[in-house]
């Protein structure tokens, strides 16, 4: 499964100003206290708005037309940001207020749509899925339509950028997934999709660029396909230079490689979690909450798009446990498990099934759903917590 665009701006507005908007501010309370705050990012992909978790267990929903009709939610240095893909634009977020700061363009004036070398053009404009800020108040973004890494300057203006189609499979599109700045270096994360099939044509990887001169100094196989979603770090080490990636593949099969990877990005070792065989099923988000402890969103290989929330030990020692799973109570499929974060003693399971969307709070000792929260405005998509 890819993220292409799926809706143009000017069918955005329209929705909108249909029965489709939602309403104001909303606030409601699951009754357990969390270890920390979490941002929700939301959509029903034809409105969409951030939500904060706080400590008490309380969700606070703000509705913004401004974050368009399916974005993504970004971790980083001076973030968070939300990637605002069917508009080619980056928003700042404060985590606090939910406010949106400063608005980043992620591609510039002469850029044209991309030519995809088997026919046809890629999407646009430029679908940016993920950014980070580096010490000089530089953004780089990772962008799914084009073929290079780019650069916004200080001061907001286009400044170029990194050409990685040398990583790209044979359409001539690498497929920019994930990027994070960690010192001086870029680390971006290529998918390397076929998009005569959107399968994968070979396993992902990850490239690393030098900040200074904005070159590639390198690059690692994930011994995996298709690295989804944003690098996630690991909670044991808080430079934030390991991290973790989900590798689910072609989703609606069974594939072979790893079906996730922790990354030393000082070394790029690479060191594989398991084989979809093991889950039967793939990956769509990893949370490591220690070095035996791991929780996944598993999604079905089956057209209904069933998903499981798994707990398992990335080592392999222990079978994979079940805590939550679609199929159960007649919920079914459509991706309806999307957003999982790690806090504490808890994990939050975002739960986006049509008329009853929620996020479950499960306890990590027993395994045990303790809370509820219900969103009353949109469904939740990505979790992401806070410092």
């Amino acid at each position: 499964m890819a993220r292409a665009n799926v809706v143009f701006l000017g069918v955005a507005i329209t929705l909108l100003g249909g029965c489709s908007e939602p309403a104001g501010t909303a606030r409601t309370c699951s009754g357990v206290a969390l270890d920390g705050a979490l941002l929700m990012l939301a959509t029903n992909l034809q409105a969409s708005g951030l939500g904060r978790i706080d400590e008490a267990g309380c969700l606070t929903e703000i509705p913004d037309i401004a974050l368009g009709v399916d974005p993504l939610l970004s971790s980083g240095f001076g973030g968070p940001f939300v990637c605002v893909r069917d508009q080619g634009i980056v928003r700042e977020v404060d985590p606090d207020s939910l406010a949106l700061g400063r608005t980043w363009v992620a591609f510039g004036e002469s850029e044209t749509t991309f030519e995809l070398a088997t026919g046809g053009k890629a999407g646009g404009p430029h679908n940016p899925h993920d950014a980070d800020l580096d010490a000089e108040g530089r953004l780089w973004v990772a962008r799914y339509e084009q073929p290079g890494v780019a650069v916004i300057e200080p001061d907001g203006s286009f400044g170029g950028t990194v050409d990685l189609s040398m990583f790209a499979d044979v359409d001539g599109l690498p497929e920019i997934e994930a990027l994070r700045v960690v010192g001086d270096r870029v680390f971006a994360s290529v998918q390397r999709l076929d998009r005569r099939t959107w399968k994968p044509a070979e396993n992902g990887a990850l490239v690393v660029i030098d900040l200074a001169s904005r070159s590639v100094t390198g690059s690692v196989d994930l011994g995996g396909k298709n690295p989804f979603g944003r690098m996630r770090p690991v909670p044991w080490d808080p430079s934030g230079k390991t991290v973790v990636l989900a590798m689910p593949g072609d989703f609606y099969a069974i594939d072979e490689g790893h079906a996730a990877a922790i990354v030393d990005l000082d070394t790029l070792a690479v060191t594989g979690i398991a084989e979809e065989s093991t889950f039967d099923g793939s990956l769509a988000e990893v949370e490591l909450a220690a070095p035996d402890e791991a929780y996944a969103i598993v999604a079905g290989t089956g057209l209904e798009n069933a998903t499981r929330l798994v707990r398992f030990d990335p080592s392999g020692q222990t079978e994979p446990i079940v805590l939550a799973d679609t199929r159960e109570g007649g919920q079914g499929g459509n991706y309806d498990y999307w957003g999982l974060a790690v806090v504490g003693r808890h994990v939050l399971l975002g739960d986006k099934a049509y008329g009853a969307p929620a996020i479950h709070i499960i306890e990590r000792v027993t395994g045990r759903e303790v809370g509820t929260l219900a969103p009353e405005r949109l469904p939740p998509v990505s979790l992401l917590p806070l410092p």
